[in-house]
């Protein structure tokens, strides 16, 4: 069947062939058929009709004209450039390939206006033939840097374009070229237009011209012609186009090159000017933030204004859509209305995206934690191009479910574990503990590609730094939690690794909203303590049960305690509203080391007026689990208990307390008057027992937290 595949394949390539073989008793047939050019015209799928009349028009004149002259050629070969055809297409007509032999024979008869026209048109129809490419080159070098007066008969703007051209087509030219040209242009740098210094930086990020040995002088070169690129930039920033600003800092950034200071004033001379920008310079635009890094609050707003505007939308592509939104996720910006365009419009066409940006959208809208109706197609198109997944874009589409918490079994169980556990070899340590995390998060952990991938990560013996120690630590708990026979009768060599779950790092900072929580707990009686330690996770108050009673109605497992958690904007659907993985894994797993997971939105409890505010929140949040008396917060606290010997109630003197302007209370050592032993109280053994200062958390009117100590 492949054989009968393949054969078919090459009759349809031969039936656009003239046939060469000579038939007895008919001489003329062959002469004729030799002159009779294939016209493949037809087949061609054209953008348009007047494209497709441009392109029949030109390939008739040049197959009509025998005798067409030179200029003629390049104008014929310029106007098919033009269209939406490559040279892989055009060249299916044997009109359109003696038109580019005709070229690359009379290429030492082209002026220097024909030479780089020829050069734009190789590169726009992203010619591949290098030998086209080389007599090219040469003739540029023949007027340029090999002419008998010493100068040169190109323009500097002429010679960047033709490295743009070199550059877009993907063909290596050896480095001499660059060197000399180069060379040439850097005598007068002062002449460089904007276009000029975009385009030596695009040649050069494609070619790889990277300085690196300072003994070269090819590095010195490129070291030099970066450097006056730069210092340029920063002299004519103010003379410059926003769409070239643009472009050159989109150059700098892919190369991993800061330009300077100036890009502070780059950035607020584009913010003006952002909605005249074409839709390429608005990707390159949010590429470039991406890459430095750089979260510029007002021209991010600009950006995703213009971008969600329904005319821009319907002109961006989906993959235009896809770098955007890979972005913005770099920069961490949850833009709600931004996101809702652009995953309203990918999930109307998935079809249309390629590969690589299928997996970079599932990437981006995991790192963002955007849920919704866009999963459903993007499975789909992610399960129908399920073979061609590199281990990275496999591992990130693994983690996006994850942190996203999408259960799409009937992919991450079928031909997504399928797919991975045939090429479980090409899985860097890394890569391996990104796609069980995620596919832990998400719920759909196969035993066979857990074996698998654990005894390849065994294998390779890496431990990894904290976040990977983090991420194994947790799907080993997970696993060990849930599916304890996936751990029973392993080798020595699991050992190391399971004995590691005891002491993976733990991220449990003190912070303000901690003490809030602590004095409001005090206020309801409640005995808690904070920043309490259960398996791998650190809850922010726990509140023990007495009697051991159902988590939910109807569930298997019985609670001793009450897990209070202040979730983050971080853990929240920016769309819907709803948690995500990583806080789903967390409540499914405490409620089965008996805590039940109970969740306050951390930014809107402590946007709360005062305390009592705050008391009440908590207190309606308990009320149905715990028996709860309300005091009032001027009445005799009882010192909180505090996982790790952290109080959060201070000794009672109002000189031991240091309060500072931004709300940092530190505890002085206690005066021997305020721990002074009295016959007063006969239920203390010591004496007179410590009033302890209540600390209240308010906001200022500039939005800070405010430590204040009250005397009780």
């Amino acid at each position: 069947m492949a054989l009968s595949f393949r054969l078919a394949r090459r009759l349809a390539r031969c039936s656009f062939i003239p046939s060469l073989r000579r038939v007895s008793g008919q001489p003329n047939d062959s002469v004729h058929s030799l002159q009779t050019p294939v016209r493949a015209v037809d087949d061609f799928q054209y953008m348009s009709r007047e494209e497709e009349r441009i392109v029949r028009t030109t390939l008739h004149e040049v197959g009509v004209q025998a005798d067409m002259k030179l200029s003629l050629k390049v104008y014929h070969f310029q106007e098919l450039s033009r269209t939406s055809l490559s040279d892989d297409c055009l060249r299916r007509d044997s009109r359109y390939v003696r038109l580019k032999q005709d070229l690359q024979e009379e290429v030492s008869q082209l002026s220097p206006a024909q030479l780089v026209a020829a050069m734009v048109s190789c590169g726009r129809l992203r010619v591949q033939e290098k030998a086209i490419w080389w007599d090219l080159a040469r003739a540029v070098e023949r007027h340029t840097v090999k002419t008998r007066s010493g100068a040169p008969g190109l323009q500097h703007s002429q010679i960047c374009l033709v490295m743009y051209s070199l550059g877009r087509a993907n063909i290596k030219i050896k480095d001499r070229f660059y060197y000399r040209t180069f060379k040439l242009m850097v005598r007068n740098p002062e002449v460089w237009t904007e276009f000029d210094m975009a385009w030596i930086m695009y040649a050069m990020r494609k070619r790889r011209l990277k300085p690196f040995d300072e003994e070269k002088k090819e590095h010195q070169m490129w070291a030099k012609v970066t450097m006056n690129v730069a210092a340029y930039f920063r002299q004519k920033l103010h003379f410059m186009s926003p769409q070239g600003i643009v472009f050159i800092l989109y150059e700098f950034a892919k190369q991993g090159l800061y330009p300077g200071p100036s890009i502070f004033r780059a950035g607020r001379r584009v913010r003006k000017h952002v909605a005249s920008l074409n839709n390429k310079a608005l990707v390159c635009l949010a590429v470039l933030l991406a890459r430095f890094d750089w979260p510029e609050r007002r021209v991010l707003k600009k950006l995703s204004a213009e971008v969600t505007k329904p005319r821009r939308m319907v002109q961006l592509h989906p993959n235009m859509l896809a770098v955007i939104l890979h972005a913005y996720s770099r920069l961490d910006v949850r833009d709600t209305a931004l996101l809702e365009s652009i995953t309203e419009k990918l999930s109307r066409s998935p079809e249309k995206m390629a590969r690589r940006y299928t997996a970079t959208v599932a990437h981006s809208l995991g790192r963002l934690g955007v849920r919704g109706a866009i999963w459903k197609p993007l499975s789909e198109r992610i399960s129908e191009q399920i073979d061609f997944y590199s281990p990275l874009e496999m591992a990130l589409i693994a983690h996006a479910f994850g942190k996203t918490a999408v259960r799409e079994r009937s992919l991450l169980e079928g031909p997504f574990t399928e797919a991975a556990l045939a090429t479980v070899s090409g899985y860097t340590p890394k890569l391996i503990a990104c796609l069980l995390d995620g596919l832990t998060m998400a719920g759909c952990l196969r035993e066979d590609l857990f074996s698998s991938f654990m005894e390849e990560y065994i294998r390779l013996g890496s431990i990894g730094g904290r976040q990977r120690q983090h991420m194994m630590a947790r799907i080993l708990f997970a696993v060990m939690l849930e599916r304890k026979h996936l751990l029973e009768n392993r080798n020595a060599a699991w050992q190391p690794l399971l004995s590691r779950i005891q002491h993976a790092p733990t991220d449990a900072v003190l912070l303000p909203h901690h003490r809030e929580l602590a004095s409001c707990a005090t206020a309801l009686s409640l005995d808690a303590r904070i920043r309490r330690r259960k398996g791998p996770y650190i809850v922010d108050l726990h509140v023990p049960v007495d009697a051991h009673i159902p988590a939910n109605p109807g569930a298997k497992h019985m609670i001793s305690g009450l897990a209070i958690h202040l979730m983050a904007e971080a853990e929240f659907c920016p769309l819907t509203g709803e948690l995500l993985g990583p806080t789903r894994l967390r409540r499914r797993q405490l409620e089965r080391m008996g805590w039940q997971h109970l969740g306050l939105r951390r930014k809107e409890w402590l946007a709360l007026p005062d305390t009592d505010a705050r008391v009440t929140a908590l207190e309606a949040l308990l009320v149905k689990h715990v028996p709860l008396r309300r005091r009032s917060l001027t009445e005799q606290a009882v010192p909180l208990q505090i996982a790790d010997s952290q109080r959060v109630l201070l000794p009672s003197s109002s000189s031991d307390v240091q309060e500072s302007e931004t709300g940092d209370v530190s505890p002085q050592p206690a005066s021997p008057e305020s721990t002074k032993a009295s016959d007063a109280d006969p239920e203390t053994k010591a004496g007179t027992p410590v009033f302890p200062i209540l600390v209240r958390v308010n906001y200022s009117p500039s939005g800070h937290l405010v430590a204040t100590a009250a005397q009780v």
